[in-house]
């Protein structure tokens, strides 16, 4: 079975599951900027938040590396979630010279109370489907965060040349 990408007889065809798997992407990319909307800040302020929850607890300087932003954009973005109180500069016990950054409390509670509807329907969901299905499921999905992932890569290594 395919589905047509695009309008015209010369567009290309694919999987309904790739189709569909790039439908998740547009909903995640508008989930994020509702939940942005919703917090009172802007997407990029977001996606750091995103980056420090998955990193822990990092410099400014490997935060903007992360992000793909200066360090001073990095450190504006930094100061106006801390006055939000999304996040917290702690500096390091054995060189007070170092500072790391990292999401608060608050913030991770708050953004696990606003995905764990999502994440509770999509768990009942796997949950009862037979576990050879589980398990098909969740090889695709690890699949498609590899090739997510390389393909990324690539972006950024054509970006650089």
């Amino acid at each position: 079975m395919q589905m047509q990408a695009g309008e015209g007889p010369g567009a290309p065809t694919y999987h309904p599951a790739a189709v569909a798997l790039q439908t998740l992407f547009a909903l995640a990319n508008e989930t994020e900027r509702e939940i942005a909307r919703g917090m009172r800040i802007n997407l990029t302020d977001f996606r750091a938040l995103s980056a420090l929850e998955r990193s822990g607890p990092v410099t400014v300087g490997r935060l903007a590396e992360d992000l793909g932003t200066t360090p001073a954009t990095t450190t504006a973005i930094v100061n106006r979630l801390e006055s939000r109180g999304y996040v917290a500069r702690h500096r390091g016990a054995d060189d007070r010279r170092q500072v790391r950054v990292s999401t608060t409390r608050e913030y991770s509670t708050g953004i696990m109370d606003l995905m764990r509807p999502l994440m509770t329907a999509t768990d009942r969901h796997l949950q009862a489907l037979p576990a050879a299905q589980q398990s098909a499921v969740a090889d695709f999905l690890d699949v498609a965060r590899h090739l997510m992932r390389d393909h990324l890569h690539a972006l950024s290594e054509r970006d650089s040349q």
